[in-house]
């Protein structure tokens, strides 16, 4: 590098005259004889500055060109791509044990591909985490996803994603149902990262054989999550202490600060205490999701409230304009008997559809008669009668069985999904899935049944308008059928006169030669003289099918010099001749 400046730099001096015996390769004296040169340009070129930023240039070339040691940050680009690599044989991986657990495999065959699918799940969800994770610039924007989830339903989902790595451990993992139904809205990409971290690190902590129990509860302005391996403690809970945000090092709980950081984001806090191997952690959170940043739209709608109409995030506003006239006239029937989880879906969607519930299953039939919803929301199980009955029995009825329909689940699997493929439901969807996908599956549904329709309304405009002739066309037909009508009676009146021309029959019509001759090929799509001879020929065959009459006599009647031309005629248009013809009559 110093070699290449070097050279630069003699290069250039050699514009200028050197003195005798200059030597240019010591570089200071290269420098010296330059600058003097350059100030006679008319450049003021500070000496110390020059060499100053000279060596700062190639101080910093070196450190790039030579530092071997990989940085932290392009370990974790790289690490990144083989993640982002990785995840596709991920996925493939899961649906060829899916395939083989739906076979018919022995018994310990069968557990053993089971629980590694449990195994590809948990890696497949924490490669997802770590993706959302990485997309995350700077600070946590929890405007990009808030979403507004069923708080028991979703930390059950969150659970379910650390179960293979607690059985994996020999960890049992509880999960405390709650009393009631109630919506959180939080940004659920960065918040399911954080709480699956919390309890694999709960998992990690715990003896094996021990048991973690997650319990949610709720009170008016916010939910609370406990988890704890306390039953490992026996008695010695009374002398837990609290540990965050304190003395989170001591212990090993460094890595909880983002977790920690989320959390606040949120508006929440994170508490805890421990002794030995016990900890505990407590999480609170506004129901509302009181977000730090104003420009989330969780506060405009607690701010709003019922001023204005909620923006949920899940839900472009865009969109909103869009599907005005769904959401004002889209009608729901729930049908579940689970009266606690049917309010809460009504109250939820009622924001956004008609709702009316059926908990009844012997009324189906009639009141989606009676009704016709837009949709409707079967429950696996009313009243002891499966759901798969339910929407059986809806499809098979003719007049009802357009109308979309989505069967809830309460359990996920291979095997029991693809049970329910007969029930003729166009949706099935888990009871535990996000409020948000189940209003996307109903706007969905409902807006694809109304663009068939209209398909449907369209297609049969175009296939049987032309079937059916307008006003105008009718009065059109009537005109020219007294027309064509007016044009017979004349011919027939002078259907013996010789050389009755085209010229005589359009002056008893009334009308010139080029305006009749015009008007009957419209009509007929042949020009009169086609269509008078087609008006003989027709009355010909008539008289030699009555054989009441000679050929020559016949000949007379229609106007022809002789029988010879007529049978010429006759011929030219039947491609047979009248003698012949009644012969294939009489036989």
């Amino acid at each position: 590098m110093n070699d290449c400046y070097l050279n630069l730099l003699v290069s250039f001096r050699a514009l200028f005259s050197a003195d005798p015996g200059a030597n240019l390769v010591n570089s200071k004296q290269t420098i010296g004889i330059i600058l003097p040169d350059l100030s006679l340009l008319g450049y003021a070129v500070p000496v110390e500055s020059f060499g100053i930023g000279l060596f700062v240039i190639l101080f910093a070339y070196l450190i790039i060109e030579y530092n071997v040691q990989l940085l932290s940050h392009e370990k974790f680009k790289i690490a990144m791509n083989m993640l982002h690599t990785a995840h596709t044989p991920l996925i493939l991986l899961r649906n060829q044990l899916e395939e083989l657990k739906t076979g018919n495999l022995p018994e310990p065959l069968s557990q053993q591909v089971e629980e590694a699918l449990g195994y590809a799940e948990c890696i497949i969800y924490c490669n997802q985490n770590i993706a959302t994770l990485n997309k995350v610039t700077k600070r946590i924007p929890p405007k990009t996803s808030t979403v507004n989830l069923e708080l028991s339903t979703y930390v059950t989902s969150i659970v379910n994603q650390c179960r293979a790595y607690a059985n994996s451990r020999q960890i049992q993992l509880t999960v405390g149902e709650c009393s009631d139904c109630v919506s959180c809205r939080i940004n659920e990409n960065i918040m399911t990262a954080a709480l699956q971290h919390l309890i694999n690190k709960m998992i990690l902590i715990s003896e094996s054989g021990c048991c973690i129990s997650i319990n949610v509860t709720h009170t008016m302005n916010s939910w609370q999550l406990q988890i704890s391996n306390n039953e490992i403690a026996g008695q010695r809970t009374e002398k837990m202490f609290p540990f965050i945000p304190i003395i989170f090092p001591v212990y090993g709980y460094s890595d909880l600060w983002t977790v920690r950081k989320i959390i606040r984001l949120h508006g929440g806090k994170i508490t805890g205490c421990r002794h030995g191997k016990a900890a505990t952690f407590q999480i609170v959170i506004p129901t509302d999701c009181h977000c730090l940043n104003q420009s989330c739209p969780v506060l405009r709608h607690s701010s709003t409230k019922t001023k204005t109409p909620t923006n949920d995030s899940c839900e472009n506003p865009k969109t909103n304009k869009q599907n005005t006239k769904t959401r004002e006239t889209s009608h729901i029937l729930l049908v579940m008997a689970d009266k606690l989880f049917s309010d809460y879906l009504k109250k939820t969607l009622s924001r956004y559809f008609q709702i009316s519930v059926l908990d009844n299953p012997e009324l189906l039939m009639d009141t989606a008669i009676s009704q016709n919803p837009d949709a409707i929301i079967i429950d696996d199980n009313v009243n002891g009668i499966s759901g798969d009955i339910l929407s059986t029995q809806i499809k098979e009825d003719k007049t009802i069985g357009y109308i979309p329909i989505i069967l809830l689940l309460r359990a996920f699997d291979n095997e029991s999904y693809l049970s329910h493929l007969g029930s003729g439901a166009d949706r099935l969807g888990l009871r535990t899935e996000s409020i948000c996908k189940l209003r996307a599956d109903i706007r969905m549904l409902v807006e694809n049944r109304m663009v068939l329709r209209e398909r449907i309304r369209l297609f049969l405009s175009d296939a049987i308008s032309p079937m059916i002739p307008t006003k105008a066309e009718i009065e059109t037909e009537n005109a020219d059928r007294k027309f064509m009508d007016k044009v017979n009676k004349i011919l027939e009146k002078n259907l013996s006169t010789d050389k009755y021309t085209i010229d005589k029959l359009s002056i008893d019509i009334g009308m010139s030669r080029t305006a009749f001759y015009n008007k009957i090929r419209e009509i007929t799509g042949n020009p009169p003289e086609n269509y008078i001879n087609s008006f003989k020929m027709d009355k010909a065959l008539k008289l030699l099918a009555s054989q009441q009459y000679s050929i020559s006599d016949i000949a007379g009647i229609l106007g022809y010099c002789d029988a010879k031309y007529f049978g010429k005629k006759f011929k030219d248009f039947y491609h047979v001749c009248p003698s012949d013809y009644i012969k294939s009559i009489v036989g």
